[in-house]
């Protein structure tokens, strides 16, 4: 008896008298005989239960990797408020690792690698971000910092510049205004006065009504020695804020270095009303007084008075003059040739007879001659023996304003 054969893929007995399973043969001959499309839409079901599957399982994975990087994220964040930027480095390097084209997370870790003064790892950064973005103003700006960390004086003023005019994502005029602003301090430093200037008259064009912001701006200008556009922009400051004691004392320092001392008396002492402590205010309102003492040309001054303050500034400026000789080792009396010093102190005693209250305050074209001399006499030992204090200092700083020096 011959053995059974049994089919392996149903285990059905297959005849001696057939080749194949008659009950595999019968399904396949099922199949095979239903049109192509048949086939094609019972396919379909399935291929869409597949597909939503699938998309579901895309979707919870995208979500979980938005999420751990969003994590991150702010982990980073908390981290650089807090001044921790080496730890905010290594949170939003993880932050990347989940969300690696997320711009602001690119950002964000540069910024970070700029607080660690990690600046040339910052770099490659910020100049992908650049070649992404242009025109985005906070990328042109930390380009910017960047470069003055890096002391490209040009490429620094090409990237603020960038920032100035680029785009912002909020609250554009004042973003621009901050840009701006630290280039005016960035060309301070760098000793470009004039171009600060120009950048500062662009910022006054358009100040908001705020004393705090209009005193920054103002100190600026003050420190670029616009002297008249930092007192307007003070005056703009005390006009909303009368008491603004920085405002005053900056309006005080404007107007004494434009030699209106009757202006700077007025609002340093105003100032040191406010704040007695500000040493540099009260410094700074002494020397007015003393000027204002002692300028023989002020206004509404008697002859009497006049004459006086000349004689004492004729025995101020000889004074001056011997302490400058004895200082550089210089004979007074000396013979031919004769130095600048010595010429100046042949004419001040030759003069000296003459220089008395009685004599000056009949002899008008003596007392501007005598004048004419001190003022000489301080100049050149300012030149020669450097800066003068006190009371020789408030003499030169009245030739300077009388001579149009100033």
């Amino acid at each position: 008896m011959e053995p059974e054969r049994r089919c392996s893929q149903c285990g059905q007995v297959i005849p001696w008298s057939q080749v194949e399973c008659p009950r595999c043969a019968e399904r396949g001959s099922f199949l095979e005989s239903l049109p192509r499309e048949t086939i094609l839409l019972l396919y379909i079901p399935v291929l869409a239960v597949l597909f939503v599957v699938t998309g579901y399982a895309a979707k919870i994975y995208h979500s979980k990797q938005t999420a751990l990087a969003k994590e991150w994220y702010l982990r980073g964040e908390a981290d650089l408020e807090a001044g921790k930027a080496r730890k905010a480095i290594e949170d939003l390097s993880e932050a990347l690792v989940y969300s690696r084209s997320n711009r602001l997370y690119r950002l964000r870790l540069a910024q970070a690698m700029l607080a660690a003064n990690q600046v040339e790892e910052a770099r490659p950064y910020l100049l992908r971000l650049w070649e992404q973005t242009p025109g985005n103003g906070t990328v042109n700006l930390e380009l910017a910092r960047l470069a003055v960390r890096r002391g490209a004086f040009p490429e620094a003023v090409r990237y603020f510049h960038n920032a100035i005019y680029g785009e912002w994502d909020e609250a554009p005029p004042r973003r621009r205004r901050e840009a701006r602003l630290e280039l005016a301090e960035f060309l301070l430093k760098a000793g470009d006065k004039t171009a600060a200037q120009s950048d500062l008259i662009a910022v006054a064009a358009d100040l908001p009504p705020d004393p705090e912001l209009q005193t920054r701006v103002g100190t600026l200008f003050l420190r670029a020695e616009d002297y008249s556009g930092a007192l307007e922009i003070f005056r703009q400051a005390l006009h909303l804020d009368p008491r603004h004691h920085t405002a005053l004392r900056g309006a005080g320092e404007a107007s004494f270095r434009m030699a209106n001392y009757r202006d700077a008396r007025r609002y340093l002492e105003q100032a040191v009303r406010l704040n007695p402590q500000d040493t540099p205010a009260v410094q700074r309102l002494e020397m007015t007084n003393l000027i204002l003492s002692l300028d023989p040309l002020e206004r509404g001054l008697s002859s009497p008075e006049r004459t006086r303050r000349v004689v004492r500034a004729y025995q101020q400026a000889v004074e001056r003059l011997r302490g400058c000789a004895q200082k550089r080792g210089e004979a007074l009396e000396g013979q031919q040739p004769m130095s600048d010093l010595q010429t100046a102190y042949a004419q001040a005693m030759q003069m000296g007879p003459r220089v008395r209250e009685t004599v000056l305050r009949r002899d008008s074209d003596l007392l501007m001659r005598t004048l004419e001399l001190v003022f000489e006499i301080e100049e050149l030992t300012a030149r020669d023996c450097g800066p003068p204090a006190d009371v020789d200092l408030a003499l030169l700083l009245i030739a300077r304003k009388r001579g149009g020096a100033e």
